[in-house]
């Protein structure tokens, strides 16, 4: 790297140093002092010493004299290039092969990219204010040890001879600009430790490919941007977002490896320029995409969407791109529904390898007794035939003036949770089981309801039952949740607030423990708790 200017001052600095060590001469014209006995056996002792010898079987002025242990750590030393400190418990060093070890507990210190000018020069000069900037030519290979949580911002920006990189399953976070421009990182392998990656976090790599770990929810801006040599992508299903420029200028991308369910947005740009992309299936999902999402995509011969998702492009989302032809599949999207007998439900997950998940919505408005599967199917117009858990009951059904003839309802054993609201005041509801997947029943769910005389859910999972979930049902004296064995005391918290139950029974062996959970200063209500 080309050294900046110094300014005045340095100099005026640099020059005092200078002098300050200068030594002292002798006085050239003192008289010359006669040679003593010990003056004689220095000399002749100086002589011997150099005189020829083996050069092989000399040892360096630096070791001589110690013992065997001082020599290995004298020796361990010198094999370092530079080290010092780059968090608060972290330290690093750099060997004579170029190794960088990053050693230590915790996070890497935040770098920045800095600016100045050479010589003469009007061109800028791009370094960072890492303490092995000086060095960085120098490193080819990073090893990052076990016990580093995250990789500082900048932290190995612009080392551009290193060639591979090592990171540890305690990796949590890779920031901001941590590996940009290092042209000659061919390969990356990120552990699913890692839940965040920054933005331009690797822009303008080397490497072919690339596997985003289950868990990372975004996929920042730039993140991959210039990656020219990545050929292949894994994207998980927990990614939500690509945002902009994530993966634009990737001249060798072909291949995105992506869920058909998962993502909701692509962002400006995210694909734009990748020129060797010749075909894109937009997980069901998606709903969101930014312009340019796919400009000059000059490859792009096939374009699979949903039906609806062709009307969400905006206008040059193409721009300069391929002549392709669409796709469209018929697969439902979040957010729809569908009727299957009496009850409505509403897509929470799109077919996932053939099996999606549904929430119900509505039940009719004339229907008495009520099952909620575990599972139900749904053909698509194209005549495709999908299966859905049913994981959620979801609507404020009084809302819509539905169940208000509902006198029965049995809980499917998929059904996890039940929202707030949910079947409050169902006039005629009577009774209510099932439930075996069952974790949360949410606040005022049965409220209201003042008919309730039974209440048996069979769920060994169950967590929580929201505050005031059963006021005002008046004929409800008695709950019975035998099974469960996963309530806490915040779990019951307000659960029997103005409720005229009177006894709760459980497990045997959780009668003792329940018992200081549902106490009146917790739940709301008096209660006996028994077996």
């Amino acid at each position: 790297m080309k050294h900046l200017k110094v300014t005045s001052v340095l100099l005026s600095v640099a020059m005092c140093m200078t002098m300050a060590v200068t030594p002292v001469m002798a006085d050239e014209t003192a008289p010359e002092q006669p040679q003593t006995t010990e003056d004689t056996q220095e000399k002749e002792t100086e002589e011997q010493e150099a005189a020829p010898s083996n050069e092989d079987d000399k040892e360096p002025e630096s070791v001589k004299g110690q013992i065997p242990e001082e020599k290995a750590q004298t020796e361990a030393e010198d094999a370092y290039l530079a080290k010092g400190k780059c968090g608060k418990k972290v330290k690093w060093t750099l060997d004579k092969k170029g190794t960088l070890k990053i050693t230590g507990k915790g996070a890497m210190n935040n770098y920045r990219i800095l600016t100045g000018y050479s010589d003469g020069s009007s061109v800028p000069v791009y370094f960072s204010n890492t303490p092995w900037d000086k060095n960085r030519s120098k490193i080819k290979k990073v090893v990052v040890s076990k016990g580093i949580t995250a990789i500082g911002e900048f932290a190995f920006t612009f080392c551009e001879n290193m060639t591979s990189v090592s990171l540890p399953k305690t990796l949590k976070s890779i920031r901001t600009g941590a590996f940009n421009y290092c042209h000659k990182l061919k390969k990356v392998s990120i552990p699913k430790s890692v839940k965040t990656i920054g933005a331009g976090a690797f822009d303008s790599c080397g490497f072919e490919s690339v596997v985003i770990p289950n868990g990372i929810t975004s996929i920042s801006n730039y993140t991959f941007d210039g990656c020219k040599n990545l050929k292949s992508v894994t994207i998980p299903s927990s990614v939500k977002s690509l945002g902009s420029n994530a993966f634009s200028n990737c001249d060798s991308l072909t291949t995105v490896k992506i869920p058909f369910a998962g993502l909701l947005s692509i962002g400006y740009e995210a694909f734009s320029g990748c020129k060797s992309l010749t075909e894109f299936v937009v997980p069901i999902t998606a709903n969101g995409f930014g312009d340019y999402c796919f400009a000059g995509c000059t490859s792009l011969s096939k374009f699979g969407v949903n039906a609806k998702q062709k009307g969400l492009f905006p206008s040059h989302a193409f721009y300069k791109s391929g002549e392709f032809t669409y796709e469209v599949n018929t697969y439902a999207m979040s957010g729809d529904e569908f009727d299957v007998g009496p009850i409505t439900y509403k897509v929470s997950n799109p077919a996932i390898n053939g099996t999606g998940a549904v929430h119900v919505f509505s039940i009719g408005k004339d229907e008495e007794n009520v099952v909620i599967p575990a599972t139900v199917e749904h053909t698509d117009e194209s005549g495709k035939t999908v299966k859905y858990k049913v994981t959620g009951i979801v609507g404020t059904l009084y809302e819509y003036n539905t169940s208000k003839k509902l006198k029965t309802l049995v809980i499917g054993s998929n059904v996890s949770f039940i929202n707030d609201n949910a079947l409050l005041g169902c006039p005629e509801l009577e009774s209510v089981t099932g439930g075996k997947g069952l974790k949360t029943i949410g606040a005022k769910v049965f409220a209201n309801c003042p008919k309730l005389k039974v209440f048996n859910i069979s769920s060994k999972t169950l967590k929580k039952i929201g505050a005031n979930a059963f006021e005002g049902d008046t004929a409800l004296t008695t709950l019975f949740i035998r099974n469960t064995t996963k309530l806490t005391k915040a779990g019951v918290k307000g659960s029997l607030k103005g409720s005229s139950v009177k006894t709760v029974k459980v497990k045997k062996s959780k009668v003792k423990k329940y018992k200081k959970f549902f106490k009146t200063g917790n739940c709301g209500k008096k209660v006996t708790v028994k077996k």
